[in-house]
């Protein structure tokens, strides 16, 4: 286990010429006065972030600001668990350093953290330049390369039957096929009830099943995720829930979340198929590490009232301000049909949600592509549904939305009355 020493590279040339580093640095302890210490320790280095003492929250704060080095106490306390934080911060970012920190008077908080595989320990009761050492070793030791950081987004149905399957297979396939040229990769992940409709509906088996996936998460690398994911006709790469879901209760939430942002580094974009999921605390935990969540809905009242408990659920799994803000959520309405007098506005409005988007009635096509073994979005590409989709894609794409008749339709101000008076009497009922 290496405390100290380090060779010529980034960090020494900035010392020899009187510069400052500015590196980040997050920091995982029970001990509130451990950052001050720490921050004291690495004056002129960087800064200083204390992240959570959750292993799903904590590798959500790595996503979020790429630090250089995760520093986690091993202090002993029956209510904390620093092993269980280091295994995750390695298994999700294998390529950010994770520092122990803990005194050297006991052997235990040594051997933990060796056992977790972390190889720096710094003793919290000896000299404070042994921090500066370490930090300095490891930053120098980092390639120079930023990994890629693919987006990930998340569907979730307002109640099993409206259409998040489809959605997820029509929409992944579209967002591959328009990455092709960009050499940009999608991946689906079916983890959406009833089992494995995704990749029926892309006709595709998947082998490699998720909890397959977070099993083999330290074996990743390009090769291993190129052979192993299934693969359809576009290129999409696939998996899907095994088919004993009673498999699910194998993993943890934390390995789950690690796999997913893993995964970023050889995806430009995953799409999580969560609809019909029925573990409200895993999917808090998978919307809370997404970049962005939509929530699809489809025009009547029984639907809108299970998509206000599910938006409910959601935003009281946050437990900070910081992780409101970063949730962030919308709304597709699917099925839409203005016959229905049934406002999507004025859904989204009840929701407190952004429209993003609103897919129209088309069960008849949609049938019949999935009958002949295909998908819409490849069959009819001039059908209402699929052009409905182009602005989604091109959000996912990061391109700007299509004009003309495929902007984003506005739904008509009518329905407005009928969803004000019968929303809030189905509220009450339930």
């Amino acid at each position: 286990m290496n405390t100290q020493g380090f060779g010529p590279g980034k960090a020494a040339a900035a010392a020899a010429a009187g510069e400052p580093l500015t590196a980040r640095f997050l920091l995982a302890s029970p001990e509130p006065s451990r950052q001050a210490w720490l921050q004291q320790a690495l004056t002129n280095t960087g800064a200083v972030e204390i992240a959570p003492c959750d292993a799903v929250a904590l590798v959500t704060r790595i996503a979020e600001c790429a630090p250089a080095i995760v520093f986690i106490d091993f202090t002993e306390r029956a209510d904390y668990h620093a092993a269980a934080l280091a295994e995750a911060a390695r298994d999700a970012f294998p390529n950010v350093p994770v520092v122990a920190l803990g005194t050297l008077a006991t052997p235990a908080p040594a051997l933990a953290a060796l056992r977790a595989g972390v190889r720096d320990f710094i003793d919290t009761g000896g000299h404070p330049g042994s921090v500066l050492t370490v930090a300095r070793r490891l930053i120098d030791e980092r390639p120079e390369h930023v990994p890629k950081r693919g987006k990930l987004t998340v569907l979730l149905g307002a109640r099993i039957g409206v259409g998040v399957s489809t959605l997820a297979a029509n929409l992944a396939v579209s967002l591959q096929r328009r990455g092709q040229s960009a050499r940009r990769a999608t991946a689906l992940l079916d983890l959406g009830l009833p089992a494995a409709d995704s990749a029926l509906l892309l006709d595709t088996r998947s082998e490699l099943h998720f909890v397959d996936a977070v099993r083999n998460l330290r074996r990743f690398d390009e090769t291993f995720v190129h052979t192993a994911f299934a693969r359809h006709a576009s290129g999409l790469a696939l998996t899907a829930l095994p088919a004993d879901l009673a498999e699910m209760r194998a993993i943890s939430f934390a390995t789950a979340v690690s796999t997913l942002n893993r995964l970023r580094a050889y995806f430009d974009h995953q799409i999580v198929d969560l609809g019909g999921f029925s573990n409200p605390d895993f999917v808090a935990q998978v919307v809370q590490a997404a970049d962005e969540t939509w929530l699809v809905c489809d025009p009547n009242v029984v639907s809108a009232v299970s998509a206000v408990t599910l938006v409910e659920h959601v935003r009281g799994g946050e437990q900070t301000e910081a992780a409101a803000r970063k949730i962030s959520l919308g709304l597709v309405v699917n099925k839409f049909d203005a016959a229905l007098n049934f406002g999507a506005d004025q859904l989204a409005a009840r929701l407190g949600l952004p429209l993003i988007g609103i897919l129209p009635e088309r069960a008849q096509a949609l049938g019949r592509a999935v009958n002949q073994g295909s998908l819409l979005a490849e069959t009819a590409p001039r059908d209402p549904y699929v052009r409905a989709l182009l602005p989604l894609v091109a959000r996912l794409a990061d391109e700007p939305a299509p004009a003309g008749r495929h902007a984003l339709p506005k739904a008509t101000e009518s329905p407005a009355a009928g969803l004000a008076q019968l929303l809030p009497t189905f509220l009450r009922r339930s």
